[in-house]
């Protein structure tokens, strides 16, 4: 009996001494919350002026704003400018650029013309935070 009682002294005492030696952390975390990325054309994609003939063909606008033609299209002047986008948002941010897979069909609103538009590109120049995206 005197057995039992000092074991459960013993049980006891090393219960309640494990409950005080208890060890307590702290810590701080700390995280940025970046802000979200935006585009916003600042320039809409023109074709210039042109004239297509019997045949019909090409009117090529590079991103970089050059203005070519193929078959039988007589390019007439006018303004022809790529499309142009300004990407902004934290440094070093990344995102992704993707352009349509196929063509797009483009109607005139007077004389209900259409135009193909496709072989899509794009030209980002290097750069983070501030970039200026030109498509074409």
């Amino acid at each position: 009996m005197i057995n039992r009682i000092t074991t459960a002294v013993a049980l006891f005492l090393l219960l309640s001494l494990a409950g005080r030696s208890q060890v307590s952390v702290t810590a701080q975390a700390y995280a940025e919350v970046m802000e979200a990325l935006s585009a916003v054309e600042t320039s809409q994609m023109n074709f210039g002026r042109f004239s297509t003939l019997m045949n019909g063909g090409q009117v090529i606008l590079s991103p970089s704003g050059e203005r070519s033609s193929q078959g039988s299209v007589m390019l007439n002047g006018g303004f022809a400018q790529p499309g142009i986008f300004t990407v902004t948002g934290a440094p070093d941010a990344s995102f992704t650029i993707q352009l349509p897979q196929g063509p797009a069909l483009l109607m005139h609103q007077g004389s209900n013309k259409t135009m193909t538009v496709d072989g899509w590109a794009s030209d980002p120049p290097a750069g983070n935070g501030n970039i200026i995206l030109q498509q074409g």
